[in-house]
């Protein structure tokens, strides 16, 4: 099947969701290219966290930071949402390496801004910059994405347990966090490419690439990129969520050679595990003709 064919069986796969989607794929080895509404913003939600990341391995690789520091969590750091850090007893003091291995296998949300804190929204930005990604943006830590969602002022301190029940209702009008210009946010096409730096150790060092590649493969999530592809296939990835939004970014381990795809929906009109499957129809299509 030729790339144009599947293009637009991805097009339509995309349509048929109902919402807006966003598609960027690259074959390493080859340089196929699938890419749909690929140049425009999205809400990225937790695939921020990746950003984050590789900022972090950065300034660790600058001296700035040492991921064997240790930071100290408190009951009022806790954020709500994904992870598991929130449940445990305040007074621990992982190092920003256990905060980064939360932050993506369970994509832990006090993990994160506790990381967030520690690296700042102007270096991801600046770092971003200075590798041609301008479009991935970080005006808010996860706490404030969530907050956010749910009409919080996000200016006052705590809030957690009001947070955490606002969420559950799914309260509120998603304030800036649904907006893509307003949002943490990213092209697909930009989040594609920070894959494929990484996956071809042209950033950072080879060392830190796989360290961060390691972390994506732990993920436990079997959804969206790995959904539908053959059992046994390995996939690094990073997922993001939250209201009538779902993304994954990841890199794929074809037979013949890996590839990078960056999925991200929004405005979706069903909100739930159909949408998921959505995004493992298209990354099926794309798997089918770069392992092909």
């Amino acid at each position: 099947m030729s790339i144009a064919t599947v293009a637009t069986e991805v097009e339509r796969l995309a349509d048929a969701t109902g919402g807006i989607v966003g598609i960027s794929a690259t074959q390493l080895a080859t340089g196929r290219h699938i890419g749909y509404r690929e140049r425009e913003l999205f809400p990225t939600a937790s695939v921020i966290k990746l950003p984050l990341l590789v900022t972090l391995y950065e300034d660790a690789m600058a001296g700035r930071i040492d991921l064997a520091e240790r930071a100290t969590y408190r009951a009022e750091t806790k954020v709500a949402g994904s992870g598991v850090l929130q449940y445990l007893d305040d007074g621990l003091d992982p190092t920003l390496r256990d905060l980064s291995i939360l932050m993506m296998s369970v994509s832990d949300n006090t993990a994160t801004d506790l990381l967030f804190d520690r690296v700042g929204k102007r270096r991801i930005e600046e770092t971003m910059d200075r590798l041609g990604l301008s479009s991935i943006r970080a005006p808010f830590d996860i706490r404030e994405m969530l907050m956010e969602l749910v009409d919080m002022d996000h200016s006052k301190p705590g809030g957690y347990d009001e947070l955490r029940r606002l969420l559950r209702l799914s309260s509120g009008s998603g304030g800036r966090s649904m907006i893509p210009e307003q949002a943490d946010r990213s092209t697909p096409a930009d989040m594609c490419r920070l894959l494929e730096l990484i996956e071809s150790r042209a950033i950072l060092d080879a060392e830190a690439c796989s360290a961060i590649v390691e972390l994506m493969k732990r993920i436990q999530s079997g959804a969206r990129i790995p959904g539908l592809l053959p059992k046994g296939t390995v996939v690094a990835h990073k997922t993001g969520s939250y209201r009538r939004l779902r993304n994954d970014v990841g890199i794929v381990y074809a037979p013949n050679g890996p590839y990078v795809v960056a999925l991200f929906a929004r405005e979706l009109p069903r909100d739930n595990i159909e949408d998921d499957e959505a995004l493992a129809r298209i990354s099926l299509a794309i798997f089918e003709e770069f392992a092909g």
